[in-house]
């Protein structure tokens, strides 16, 4: 009995914090990040090729309340921007997208936001998920390659 209240508390705070971050939607909307958003993975990983920059992949989905709050908070810092813009070619995978599920099975990507870092090759060097611009700016800065 306990585990069928705590799924129905469970749903009515999901359903509670989904319809009231909805209304604050067109605010979102309105909060420009200056980041150059690929949305072509593999176009992305020839870029990376050329130019020695890593790829930094950010799996989101509008319906996602941690990735509308990172669209609203961690995206739009000037420094996070900056380190994007001159370190990485960046890429937006929209979860709902046709095109998402090639990229979403290759890298296992099971929760919103899922954001990767990827060599050339595709390879993956680090993932996190949902992080403030302070959090995003130390995982933007650590060494390139794993360990």
């Amino acid at each position: 009995m306990f585990f069928v209240f705590a799924m129905a508390l469970i749903a009515l705070v999901s359903y509670r914090l989904i319809t009231s971050r909805r209304v604050a939607a067109p605010v979102e909307a309105e909060i420009p990040d200056h980041i150059p958003w690929r949305t072509d993975l593999s176009g992305a990983l020839d870029e990376s090729k050329k130019t020695g920059k890593p790829v930094l992949v950010d799996f989101s989905a509008s319906w996602c309340p941690p990735c509308r709050q990172m669209r609203r908070d961690t995206w739009p810092d000037p420094r996070v921007g900056e380190q994007v813009r001159t370190g990485y070619i960046p890429v937006l995978i929209d979860a709902d997208s046709a095109d998402s599920s090639g990229p979403a099975n290759r890298y296992g990507i099971q929760v919103m936001p899922t954001l990767l870092v990827l060599d050339s090759n595709g390879s993956l060097l680090r993932q996190a998920n949902y992080l403030s611009a302070d959090e995003m700016l130390n995982f933007l800065t650590q060494s390139p390659h794993p360990g």
